[in-house]
């Protein structure tokens, strides 16, 4: 009686688990079903840096007035990111991240589509505190500068799901960083010098060899 009441305790268990992370799936797609995009394709073949600066646009109506700020720009193509595919690559999917204040801390997700169209779910009220403000932030090198940056480098690419732009928070001021990786491998493109390293350019690592002094 009691090796039935194992069985059928772990067949709940299961079930349990199962149904929860049905339920996580469903509430991670609810922001993106097809149904709320607004169907107006932008022109993807004008480059990234112009649906980013319509983003722009549209989040300053949105703020109403409020100062935002641009935290995060996250780029999906239409495979993954590999040194193999460079030569096959090209943008599907642009998501901005703003930040602002309205009686409050709120995150604000625009995302475009190039099947459905601009995506515009509710705002968060939340605080971004992994990256700094990019809006004045110079950027001379954007996806397409990225990938012909990577194919003249001399070495291999993480493959990765998307390309992400950001500036860092760290103990060091660096420029906005193009990342490329998954968890457990990264590098990092410098978005006007074109440097690429396999460390955050915020998080130098120290000349644990030199004089205390000297670290930086």
């Amino acid at each position: 009686m009691k090796r039935i009441f194992f069985y059928m305790l772990m067949v709940i268990t299961v079930s349990m688990m199962a149904s929860c992370n049905g339920c996580s799936e469903s509430k991670e797609k609810a922001t993106v079903f097809a149904a709320d995009y607004d169907g107006v394709v932008q022109d993807f073949t004008a480059g990234v840096d112009h649906i980013v600066a319509t983003h722009r646009q549209t989040m300053f109506s949105l703020a109403e007035g409020n100062k935002y700020e641009w935290r995060n720009l996250q780029v999906k193509f239409n495979r993954k990111i590999t040194s193999e595919t460079l030569d096959d690559l090209h943008v599907v999917d642009i998501t901005d991240v703003f930040y602002y204040w309205d009686d409050g801390p709120w995150v604000q997700y625009i995302t475009s589509n190039v099947k459905d169209g601009t995506l515009i779910p509710a705002k968060i009220p939340d605080i971004w505190i992994e990256d700094e403000d990019m809006s004045e932030a110079e950027i001379k090198l954007w996806p397409e500068d990225v990938i012909k940056r990577l194919k003249e480098w001399n070495g291999i690419v993480p493959p990765a799901s998307t390309m992400i732009l950001r500036r860092p928070v760290g103990p060091r001021r660096c420029n906005a960083q193009w990342v490329i990786g998954n968890i457990g491998e990264v590098i990092f493109i410098d978005a006007v010098t074109g440097e690429i390293t396999d460390w955050c350019p915020a998080f130098p690592i120290p000349n644990v060899n030199g004089p205390l002094g000297e670290w930086p």
